[in-house]
């Protein structure tokens, strides 16, 4: 192939993936006007134009009554799209999309990472058949264009596993880079993800690197374990933002309601009516691949055969040809 046909070749190949890309935005963002649906959409529309109309940031109302059932990044969101566009569907729905958006940015991210490896010599064919598979997935377009907290907490959490990923790889490939920058990414979208649905945005991160650190046999390095203070702190001083505040001016009334009601009480009682069999997740979450449904499947029916596949001798964890999986 001559260098001229080379050159054509690429420049086709990049309209094609910037079409794809504003294609995808164009899905995003068509029809945010239609009526908000549900319960929860008009609810916490609301409850931001309360917050946009009194000019306060802090307080949480529906109705004229204190409402602490979720932290305020959603609200936030809201009242600054309010500020911009007026009140109106597309203005509630707005931040969610965005974060909708950040969560597909964040997975090119990740497969960008992961495609810098050993292995596969910076090609980004993976980074973007990772993020057109998360921007096409049902689960992500419902959830991005929904007036809820969701996809809220969703962003946050991906950006924050994907900050670790990269700081993990570049400490255990010993990386001339410095790992610094994504760990305190890491603690900073945690204290976002705390802002965007409590506790549980703290919760889940350090779990799944917990159980991420056992899977590999290993402990973890200095620089993380001494993170824990200097990021911690990060993360406080992100999530003091809006918890600060609010306690400051509302006291053992948000305490009750938002900690020990709405985190504990919903998970050990039916206090809130929203029962669900055990296996909800197990038919819900799969349907949210669709259309890749079958591709979800023959991966789980693959690492299955990993995982139980006989072995003469057991391989080091993290050997592997990407560094997504570990077996």
């Amino acid at each position: 192939m001559t260098t001229s046909k080379s050159a054509i070749r690429s420049t086709r190949s990049t309209i094609i993936r910037i079409a794809v890309v504003f294609a995808i935005i164009a899905v995003y963002f068509f029809g945010l006007s239609i009526p908000l649906l549900g319960p929860d959409e008009p609810r916490y529309a609301q409850v931001a134009r309360e917050m946009f109309e009194r000019g306060d940031w802090i307080t949480p109302t529906l109705g004229g009554f204190h409402w602490f059932e979720k932290p305020a990044l959603l609200y936030w969101l809201q009242i600054v799209s309010y500020n911009f566009f007026g009140v109106s569907e597309l203005s509630a729905r707005l931040g969610p999309t965005l974060f909708g958006l950040g969560t597909v940015a964040s997975l090119w991210i990740l497969g960008r990472s992961a495609a810098k490896d050993r292995t596969t010599g910076g090609d980004t064919d993976f980074a973007n058949w990772l993020g057109l598979v998360a921007a096409t997935s049902l689960g992500l377009i419902v959830f991005a264009r929904g007036a809820s907290f969701d996809i809220i907490l969703t962003f946050p959490m991906t950006a924050a596993m994907v900050s670790f990923f990269i700081f993990d790889q570049r400490s255990h490939n010993e990386d001339r880079r410095s790992p610094y920058v994504p760990l305190a990414l890491f603690y900073f979208f945690v204290g976002v993800a705390l802002l965007a649905k409590g506790l549980v945005g703290a919760v889940f991160p350090f779990a799944i690197i917990a159980f991420y650190y056992l899977l590999s046999r290993r402990l973890p390095g200095k620089v993380f374990l001494i993170s824990l203070l200097w990021g911690g702190l990060i993360t406080l001083a992100v999530s003091a933002t809006w918890y600060l505040p609010v306690y400051q001016r509302n006291g053992w009334e948000f305490i009750d309601e938002f900690f020990i009601q709405h985190h504990f009480q919903r998970y050990t009682s039916n206090k809130y009516l929203h029962p669900q069999p055990f296996y909800f997740f197990f038919w819900v979450l799969p349907l949210m691949t669709l259309p890749w449904l079958p591709f979800f499947f023959a991966g789980v029916w693959r690492a299955a055969k990993l995982i139980f596949r006989p072995r003469v001798s057991t391989p080091p964890l993290l050997h592997s040809p990407t560094p997504l999986l570990l077996y």
